[in-house]
């Protein structure tokens, strides 16, 4: 007779497909035995099993959806005899069988179970503990659930047999299954349902969604009978069964692992037939739980209640709450983690010839499996079978030893939360040092020894045709100092230096740093209202430079250059050591702000010294180094060029004026210095190697970036051209003094390259949103605590500690931090990888913005109503460029040239958006905010959203005149003749392109076109196609 399938043996057939994510396996339990059998018992014994249970002699039809009991008493047996073979041979033989057997599914054209018994020799005293069988038992959940089959395996390897008891009570078939009952639970589930979290964001080595079948592994964990029983008498003494304590202890330490601390999960119930007939009549449940700070006995007692109350409601089928969560959701799988309680499945007597050795269950639709079984012993075994594409083995094997941790705890500790520390296992902070480890380097005293005690004979900056010595500009700084002592700016005081890169500028700097003078470096180059507010912020005393802004006292840097006859005396060698190591405010650096305004870091001598120190000893830097300076000197990176190269007695060189932003001279000046070290953000640095020719850059010995996402790309191109330089990842925001992390690049950083391990007395913790500080692998917050951290923010002239916070480090102390805008997570060698941005904040070229800053200069346009700025990858190569979508009051769009026009009014040009959308309406999520998602994806994708207009769309041909015009503005510029030989496709550098010729250029570019280009831009830009494209995003 054949019988339909049910809802849930129709859908573990569909699993063995690979429609769905996590496909492509039978629902099947696989166990291996060890011990001592014959072959003629266990046939002896399976024959009488298999005449005994009509399961065993199930068919299923794949194509018709039904099943049929065959009279037909068929052993599916596999009997192996290796008794002949060496035992170690044979044993690989084993471990063969045991991995094909394991992971492929049972032929449907039998009944789908298999046994394997094997033979093998005696052991030798010296070899394992000896037994002769192995026993491989495989059944498919198309004919038995998971009690059932604990039942059969019961009485194959004992002489009597073993009733099956039932798990959980059921009501008769008929009151189950009724019309209004179904109703019922259908009415509980739809209005349960919508509380429940999407599925847990455990950290999954990829998307879930992009997993079409993966192989499945266990990883398993004893814990004594003796602390099972402590437990369940704990949980019992609170009214708890041992399914609800022990669930719950596991579930709330998994919560670690997880962003929000919330993970819904399966629950497979099975009900007892009536007749008490072995088969799969199970469904499932759904509960969840979250990580909050109270005790694990509330979290048992709520779920406790909750499961309680779902068996209650079994008329609606496992099946039917997965087509709800998929709908609610839009995740699949929906339900990737299943907990299963199978402490009271029967198990072969303790006297029994064969024990359990090892066992996978594997699930469709599932990637990870949690579950609780007892071995012959009675003691606690701890599973995880989990899809290996899904998980990582290291990461599967420290959840299950914080549980069994967590669970050793729980006799004394059931009331009370306890300390993460005490079970989570937290070396991967390894490398982190407190403040106790600083040294310090005395930086003011090197430069001081350089600049006036004992000057190196030699050049200490080159700039253009400018060479001056380590005695020159000692004469120069001091000149300054005594400039300042006489206007009165002394320590304590602050100065603004609004000049663009050069030796005025350093050695104002200078000046100020060796008399305790605040200095703050600014962008000369900043448009008026933001210069206004970064000068006004932070109170300046004197500001050097042409920007000045109401009373503030503002000089040209000749005013304090000058020579002096009577110079201020110099400070000690002991009171420059001194002050190298204070915490007291050195300069301030602005960087972007989530306000909308920039941010003014107060940063420390001390905290200076410490990167500085560190960074000459560990990149070997010593006077016949040679230094360039191209990072703009207002961001935190550049210190290290400036300060860094003097204390050394190395020598700095820096591009002359009109060869700031061009990276063909930046080349040049490597090739003509021999320039040893190189430090800037990636995208400088791919500038620089997009013009490099032949061996340019052969003298570099340390190539190091940071601010920034590296590319592989990048990488490649610098060990086949640089293979004999250092390379170093630099990190750490602004609030962090210059780079308080960082990693030196090996051969083995090729995709993901670390962010790194902390400078010696900075600490580096990665926490949930909660303070609770997140296992090895798993993403949060970055904070950072030690040496390096910045004094606080100053607005208005007073000091702020907004996102300088106090945090707890894993063994309870109290540590001031700095909480950042990024996210990433711990490797278990201590090295952090960097995940993303939080807050609104992103990186283009290096430079960290605010997209809230963007956006409040767009909302003061007269005719925008709405604006959102995203950032996006521009193209193939992941750079990261900035997209706005607007709507306007009037309704039409606004010319793209005038909207960039009006953000540069108030920011520079690194934060203007490279494309700009207009939209009747900004697209909303289901929940009414703004869709950042929809609008990133058409900006990728280049195309308008819900009407939204694209500037400049061009079709082909317009296309193709542009890139001539270009290509006729190169030539003419460059000086060559256009007789054929070049097309839009030619090489700029074939046609003998220099950077002289960009700035002339990129006017006539927005004289023909109306768009300004950056220079820097053009650098990247190899022929005329390249420049179109550049054209036409901005």
């Amino acid at each position: 007779m054949q019988i339909p399938l049910t809802a849930l043996q129709q859908a573990y057939l569909l699993g063995r497909g690979e429609q769905w994510p996590l496909g492509g396996v039978a629902m099947q339990d696989f166990r291996e035995y060890r011990g001592r059998l014959s072959f003629a018992t266990l046939r002896q014994r399976l024959a009488g099993l298999v005449r005994r249970h009509e399961a065993l002699r199930t068919r299923i039809d794949a194509v018709t959806l039904t099943q049929r009991i065959t009279t037909d008493v068929v052993l599916n047996l596999d009997e192996i005899d290796l008794r002949a073979m060496p035992r170690d041979e044979a044993l690989g033989r084993v471990d063969a069988l045991r991995r094909s057997a394991g992971q492929s599914g049972c032929d449907l054209a039998l009944s789908p179970w298999h046994i394997w018994i094997i033979a093998l020799a005696d052991a030798t005293p010296r070899e394992e503990p000896d037994f002769t069988t192995v026993v491989f038992t495989r059944f498919d959940a198309l004919i038995l659930d998971g009690p059932a089959i604990s039942t059969l395996v019961a009485q194959l390897f004992s002489d009597e047999k073993q009733r099956r008891p039932a798990p959980l009570p059921a009501e008769p078939s008929d009151a189950r299954t009724s019309a209004a009952r179904r109703q019922e639970d259908s009415r509980y589930w739809r209005e349960k349902l919508p509380a429940i979290p999407p599925p847990p964001a455990f950290p999954w080595t990829r998307p879930l969604a992009s997993i079409r079948t993966s192989s499945w592994r266990r990883e398993s964990v004893t814990l004594p009978r003796s602390l099972l029983g402590q437990i369940c008498a704990s949980g019992a003494a609170h009214g708890l069964f041992q399914n609800a304590i022990l669930s719950a202890a596991i579930l709330d330490t998994l919560a670690f692992w997880t962003p929000d601390g919330a993970i819904p999960f399966g629950i497979p119930v099975a009900f007892p037939t009536a007749d008490g007939r072995l088969s799969n009549a199970s469904t499932f449940v759904v509960a969840h739980v979250d990580r909050r700070p109270k005790h694990v006995l509330q979290t048992a007692h709520r779920l406790q209640q909750d499961i309680m109350a779902a068996l209650q409601h079994l008329a609606f089928s496992g099946v039917d709450l997965t087509r709800l969560l998929l709908n609610q959701h839009k995740e699949s799988p929906a339900l990737p983690v299943v907990l299963t309680n199978g402490l009271a499945w029967p198990a072969p007597p303790p006297d029994c010839p064969l024990r359990f050795h090892a066992g996978l269950t594997q699930t469709p639709q599932v990637a990870m499996d949690i579950r609780l079984l007892r071995d012959q012993d009675k003691n606690l075994l701890l599973c995880i079978d989990y899809a290996e594409q899904a998980l990582a083995r290291p990461v599967v094997r420290d959840m299950l030893a914080a549980i069994a941790r967590r669970m050793a705890l729980l006799p004394q500790q059931a009331q009370r939360a306890p300390c993460a520390a005490q079970f989570i296992d937290y070396r991967h902070y390894k490398h982190n040092s407190d403040e106790h480890q600083f040294t310090g380097g005395a930086f003011l005293a090197r430069l001081a020894r350089h600049l006036f005690g004992a000057p190196p004979a030699k050049a200490a900056v080159l700039c253009g045709d400018r060479a001056i010595s380590y005695a020159q500009l000692g004469r120069s700084v001091r000149a300054a100092m005594t400039h300042l002592h006489r206007r009165g700016i002394t320590q304590g005081k602050v100065v603004a230096i609004a000049l663009p890169r050069s030796p005025e500028h350093l050695t104002i700097a200078l000046a100020c740093a060796l008399q305790g003078i605040i200095w703050v470096p600014v962008d000369s180059q900043s448009p008026p209202p933001r210069m206004a507010y970064l000068l006004t912020n932070c109170r300046p005393d004197l500001v050097v430079g042409a920007a000045a802004v109401g009373p503030i006292a503002a000089v040209p840097p000749a005013a304090l250059l000058s020579p002096v006859d009577q110079p201020t005396p110099l400070p000690t060698e002991a009171a420059l050591s001194a002050l190298s190591h204070s915490r007291n405010p050195a300069y301030y650096l602005y960087t972007s702000g989530s306000t909308g305004l920039p941010k003014c870091v107060v940063l420390s001598y001390r905290a200076t010294d410490n990167t500085l120190g560190q960074t000459l000893d560990r990149w070997d830097v010593g006077s016949q180094d040679v230094f360039i300076s191209v990072t703009p000197l207002h961001h935190d990176m550049s210190l290290f060029d400036l300060f860094g190269s003097l204390c050394a007695g190395a020598t700095l060189a820096m591009p002359a004026p009109h060869e700031e932003k061009e990276a063909i001279a930046w080349n040049r000046l490597i090739e003509r210095h021999r320039v040893t070290l190189w430090s800037s953000v990636p995208a400088m640095l791919e500038m620089l190697l997009a013009c490099t020719r032949a061996d340019q850059l052969r003298s570099l010995r340390l190539i190091a970036q940071g601010g920034d996402y590296i590319k592989p790309s990048t990488l490649q191109t610098l060990r086949s051209r640089c293979a004999a330089s250092r390379l170093f990842s630099l990190g750490g925001p602004t609030e962090t003094t210059i780079w308080s992390i960082w990693h030196e690049i090996g051969a083995g950083d090729v995709e993901i390259i670390p962010y790194g391990r902390p400078l010696a007395a900075n600490q580096y913790f990665i926490c949930h949103d909660g303070g609770e500080h997140c296992p090895a692998n798993v993403v949060g917050r970055i904070y950072t605590a030690g040496v390096n951290l910045a004094l606080g923010y100053l607005r208005d002239g007073r000091l702020e500690q907004h996102d300088f916070v106090t945090l707890l480090d894993p063994a309870g102390h109290r540590l001031r931090a700095f909480r950042s805008g990024d996210q990433g997570y711990y490797r278990r060698d201590g090295r952090i990888i960097f995940a993303s941005r939080v807050d609104g904040y992103v990186k283009v070229r290096g430079i960290r913005i605010s997209l809230a800053e963007i956006e409040s200069a767009l909302s003061k346009h007269p005719s925008i109503r709405d604006a959102t700025v995203v950032d996006y990858p521009a193209d193939a190569t992941g750079d990261v460029t900035l997209g706005a979508m607007y709507s306007t009051r009037q309704g039409g769009a606004l010319p793209a040239a005038e909207l960039r026009a009006f953000i540069g009014r108030y920011l520079p040009a690194t934060h203007v958006p490279s494309r700009l959308l207009h939209s009747p309406a900004l697209p909303l999520t289901a929940n009414g905010k703004t869709d950042r998602l929809r609008i990133k994806q058409r900006l990728i994708a280049g195309q308008p959203v819900d009407g939204a207009t694209l500037a400049e769309e061009i079709s082909p041909d317009e296309q193709r005149r542009r890139c001539q015009r270009i290509l006729d503005i190169y030539l003419r510029a460059i000086g060559a003749e256009q007789d054929g030989r070049f097309d839009e496709n030619s090489p700029f550098l074939d046609m003998g392109l220099k950077p002289s010729h960009l700035r002339p250029i990129a006017l006539r570019l927005h004289e023909t076109f109306g768009v300004r280009p950056d220079p820097y831009a053009l650098v990247k830009c190899g022929n005329a196609r390249h420049v179109s494209q550049l054209l036409q995003q901005r």
